[in-house]
């Protein structure tokens, strides 16, 4: 299951590159899928992670929740919010590197819990932080397009994104291999505290004018009832 998830996770940021190129799905789109899917992550972490988590790992684990929601505040300061759908692109001016770094560490954070079979074996949560990865391929393909970025360099960007979670999902099998479960529960409660923030900026933010419209309610509606159900 740790092999197949680490797949998923190489193969979907290629996906979202491979539809920017074919099909340049339009915002309104993206801006749904967003709502969805941080209402269905959301949920997930909210009715399901987060309880397990606090009864196996204890109190104090929200430090590192808090933690990792942190550490995505400072993360999106370089990333521009491309995590949650943003898209910032200047023509002719090329990605920033510390965009790309940006991204790649919080997709390898966020791939390490994976190492842990009963996390990478949880299909909601799995099914929730893959939603989440789409629309974010998507957002960087985007910007690459719009940047000029030359074709053979998108791609190669779009790899080394790829491989950043199932690189994460490796450091945490050899970690976990010498330092024991504990660090992986660490490591979830990181992610988790990640992954808060991204679901709740998607929920609030994922339309310019900031404000809810029917389409957008009712994804968000779609979302938080499907992670209802998951759960059961």
């Amino acid at each position: 299951m740790i092999i197949t998830t680490a797949i998923s996770f190489f193969l979907l940021p290629l996906l979202g590159g491979v539809l920017v190129r074919l099909l340049k799905p339009e915002a309104k789109w993206l801006r749904l899928l967003l709502s969805f899917s941080g209402a269905f992550l959301l949920g997930v972490v909210f009715l399901h992670m987060l309880p397990e988590l606090y009864e196996e790992a204890g109190m104090g684990i929200g430090i590192f929740v808090l933690a990792g929601f942190l550490l995505q505040v400072v993360l999106e300061f370089f990333s521009h919010g491309i995590e949650h759908g943003h898209v910032h692109a200047i023509p002719g001016k090329a990605l920033p590197w510390i965009t790309l770094l940006s991204l790649c560490l919080h997709s390898y954070t966020e791939g390490i819990p994976f190492a842990d079979p009963s996390v990478a074996g949880n299909v909601p949560f799995l099914a929730g932080v893959l939603l989440h990865k789409l629309p974010m391929a998507v957002a960087l393909a985007t910007v690459l397009l719009r940047s000029g970025t030359p074709l053979w360099t998108s791609w190669a960007i779009l790899v080394i994104f790829a491989l950043a979670a199932p690189l994460g999902i490796a450091t945490g099998v050899m970690a976990g291999e010498n330092l024991g479960h504990h660090f992986l529960h660490n490591m979830l409660g990181i992610a988790i505290g990640m992954l808060l923030h991204i679901s709740t900026t998607i929920i609030f933010e994922s339309a310019p004018e900031h404000r809810f419209n029917a389409q957008r309610f009712l994804a968000v509606l779609v979302g938080a009832g499907l992670a209802l159900v998951s759960i059961h």
